[in-house]
């Protein structure tokens, strides 16, 4: 059995934060990833990110080897691809790969996915027409019409980047309403080969060897529609990677954790940060503030403080 101060679950910009603050704190951490390399959504965030102070013009996979390079200057302690086969939340007590666990404090840091539609031929035709990144793909469709699925910045900014080097693009959302802001709505709608098709609902996704068309469905009338496109690019959000908590730890009607200001959750010593707690502002900043927040917190409760 191995005792820790912190263990912390999940090795995304959140969970890397939280292991630098135990170091900072004195805190034996230990950070636990199911993949093999850290990063979580870093990985999949293919365009450069101009919001994170002092680091202009990385792409998300740029800067969590920034991240990374950081964790080994330390020599703090993690482990990828670790399978977690048994946790106990409230003693803070986990099995990773046979070896028990056990810490003073726990940290979720288990971030988010993107939403997938979970509909018919979404899975079947994944990477063979079925995208979730316009940034990462867009030139495997250039000349080729496509759809877009969602009605936020993502869904807008992959509209945008495509009708750069397709004829046509058509989003498809399931309002009228838009989350996106507004500039980038404005230069959609003013695209001469960008078309919106609101109050439609994506029901199939349809092909033999690669995608071919949509059947979208009329949320007003229910009518049902064929649309040949040679790309599906889905941009519906994110999910919590929360499954694993359910029943065990307080989570909202969307099954992201329940957390006050400190991010303290439902069960006492058990903390959770970053993406998995739906924060206001979903970016690598939040997260990594998130992680000096909870371990701050946690170090002032094992003093005593």
């Amino acid at each position: 059995m191995s005792n820790y101060d912190v263990i912390i679950i999940g090795a995304g910009p959140a969970g890397m934060s939280a292991l630098l603050w135990c170091h900072s704190l004195a805190l034996r951490g230990l950070m636990l990833e199911r993949a093999p390399e850290p990063g979580g959504q870093m990985l999949q965030m293919f365009h450069q990110v101009s919001d994170y102070p002092g680091l202009p013009g990385l792409t998300g996979r740029e800067m969590r080897d920034r991240f990374v390079e950081h964790l080994a200057e330390l020599r703090l302690e993690w482990r990828g691809g670790c399978r977690i086969e048994e946790l106990d939340l409230p003693s803070r007590s986990l099995v990773c790969d046979g070896e028990r666990l056990t810490a003073r404090g726990l940290v979720i840091a288990t971030g988010a996915r993107k939403r997938s539609l979970d509909v018919p031929g979404e899975e079947r035709l994944a990477t063979r027409g079925v995208s979730f990144s316009a940034t990462r793909d867009h030139s495997l469709y250039a000349g080729r019409s496509v759809c877009v699925i969602g009605g936020g910045d993502s869904a807008i900014e992959n509209c945008l980047i495509l009708s750069r080097v397709c004829p046509q693009v058509t989003l498809i959302h399931r309002s009228d309403r838009f989350r996106a802001r507004e500039e980038w709505l404005a230069a959609a709608r003013s695209a001469s080969n960008i078309s919106f098709m609101p109050h439609h609902d994506v029901v199939s996704i349809e092909g033999q060897e690669r995608v071919e068309r949509i059947i979208v469905s009329d949320r007003r009338s229910g009518l049902l529609r064929e649309i040949e496109t040679d790309a599906v690019f889905i941009k519906i959000g994110i999910a919590p990677n929360t499954e694993q908590f359910a029943g065990r730890i307080g989570l909202d009607e969307a099954g992201y954790v329940v957390v006050d200001r400190r991010l303290r959750t439902s069960i006492d010593w058990v903390y959770a940060i970053g993406d998995v707690t739906a924060p206001v502002c979903l970016s690598v900043a939040t997260a990594v503030g998130h992680g000096a927040i909870a371990i701050k917190d946690l170090k002032e409760r094992i003093e005593g403080r």
